[in-house]
């Protein structure tokens, strides 16, 4: 005759010192194993198709900062209407007279390669650590125009920047759509360098 492997309670004056059989022991255990990993299965898809996901990893506010700003700049380009475009005599004109806050939203290479004089640098490819640097800077602007380029031609850096601004809070946006090709061609002064 043969039976199942029993567990025996280790103090046999206790009451409830019976015998439990192994297998009902390691069912339960699989049971409950089974129910955890199914919550734990449904649980992570009921937060993946939330509306506000939570995230699986802690992140400083800093770093959440840095999320938002990047899905910002990752969005369409911003639609530049004729009225938020300046052309190369207006722009010469603002750099000269400091009228407006330039930024330039090509790489930094790039940037330190040669920039138009008084630019700064906010990057279209690293966004959010060069807004979360230049923000003092440009909540102290506000009252200033921005005006933003890179390359220029085809690029849409300088328009995905802008719409980033706008919708930051940013109202006085426009883009110098000649970019940094126009500017160096028309031999004007470059900082940082050097000119063409």
């Amino acid at each position: 005759m043969s039976s199942a492997p029993t567990l025996i309670a280790t103090n046999p004056s206790h009451p409830v010192a019976a015998r439990i059989p192994l297998s009902g022991v390691v069912r339960d255990f699989c049971g409950v194993l089974l129910v955890a990993i199914v919550s734990l299965g449904i649980g992570l898809a009921l937060n993946q198709y939330s509306a506000h996901p939570l995230p699986m990893v802690y992140q400083t506010p800093e770093q959440r900062f840095d999320v938002e700003l990047t899905s910002v700049i990752n969005s369409p380009p911003l639609q530049i209407g004729p009225g938020q475009t300046v052309a190369l005599p207006e722009f010469r004109t603002v750099v000269e007279s400091k009228s407006a806050l330039i930024l330039d939203a090509r790489s930094s290479v790039f940037f330190q390669q040669g920039h138009v004089p008084g630019a700064l640098n906010l990057a279209r490819d690293n966004f959010a650590a060069d807004y979360r640097r230049l923000s003092p800077t440009l909540k102290s602007m506000t009252d200033k125009p921005i005006i933003v380029y890179c390359s220029g031609g085809y690029c849409h850096d300088s328009k995905m920047v802008a719409g980033a601004l706008m919708t930051l809070g940013f109202e006085d946006i426009r883009v110098f759509t000649g970019g940094w090709d126009e500017w160096s061609a028309a031999n004007l002064p470059v900082d940082g360098g050097v000119a063409p």
